[in-house]
């Protein structure tokens, strides 16, 4: 019923869902920038994507273990 050679790993299920994240923190960064004015924002983008990815990746393998 299930091809198991094309599932995903938690690990890849983490890095998608982190990336998501980090792009969703990115969006409201901009729009936040937008709103008031401000063209002054500095995002550490890897450590939003590491945090995300270590706090999905926790998740997901409570789910799918």
């Amino acid at each position: 019923m299930f091809d198991t050679e094309n599932d995903l790993s938690n690990e890849q299920r983490a890095h998608d869902l982190a990336l998501l994240s980090v792009q969703a923190e990115i969006n409201r960064n901009l729009i936040s920038q937008i709103n008031s004015g401000s063209k002054d924002a500095e995002l550490d983008v890897y450590g939003l994507y590491v945090n995300s990815y270590n706090d999905v990746l926790k998740s997901v393998n409570k789910d799918f273990e």
